[in-house]
């Protein structure tokens, strides 16, 4: 049993603005938010969204998911 009087927890809340609702495109779309958010580091976009890094890696795959260009991003 571990004592947890000493940590904090604290809760991230993420909104989104969604086109339609279907539940693939609300994952697809909160993905790509926090990738971007991450500047595409996968190990710490998939902490934040909770999920192991092969499952994101899954996830990015089966959304068709593509990091932009870098002129794009200038």
């Amino acid at each position: 049993m571990s004592d947890h009087s000493g940590t904090k927890a604290t809760k991230e809340e993420i909104t989104l603005e969604l086109k339609d609702h279907s539940l693939a495109n609300a994952e697809a779309t909160l993905i790509q938010e926090v990738l971007q958010e991450t500047d595409w580091n996968l190990k710490k976009a998939a902490r934040r969204l909770k999920i192991a890094r092969g499952t994101l890696y899954s996830k990015i795959k089966k959304h068709n998911i593509r990091r932009p260009a870098m002129s794009s991003l200038l």
